[in-house]
């Protein structure tokens, strides 16, 4: 019996595609300081911008790119964001930029994909 269901035409586009117009990736903050050196700590939806053309990044489906989350991770010491990247920018070591009431802070790449910050390989012992 063949499986149908509503949006199985949209499904099947999405998936036959050479490669996903956008990647979910884990971003930390290189730096937090604004133009008066207060330290800040993000909240929300913030735009990601290329930092050559101070322009928000848009997949080749038109999407914006923004972080989805963002929090202070103290395993690691750094802002963590979540955010969805064309596929150009999705790339490890990738440095961005995150806008913030009308500031620009620096942000990397750490990981393309479910790949955790803290403990990668899953080595230490849990309780």
């Amino acid at each position: 019996k063949a499986a149908d269901f509503h949006g199985k035409t949209a499904y099947l586009a999405q998936r036959d595609r050479q490669h996903q117009p956008a990647y979910l990736c884990t971003m930390t903050m290189t730096d937090n300081k604004d133009a008066a050196g207060i330290a800040r700590y993000p909240v929300g939806q913030c735009p990601i911008v290329d930092p050559a053309t101070r322009e928000v990044l848009v997949d080749e489906v038109g999407r914006r790119s923004y972080a989805t989350s963002i929090a202070y991770g103290p395993s690691v010491g750094k802002n963590i964001a979540l955010g969805y990247l064309p596929k150009a920018y999705a790339t490890e070591g990738q440095e961005l930029l995150l806008e913030y009431f009308d500031e620009s802070f620096p942000i990397k790449v750490e990981a393309v994909g479910c790949k955790g910050l803290y403990d990668p390989e899953n080595l230490l012992q849990r309780n």
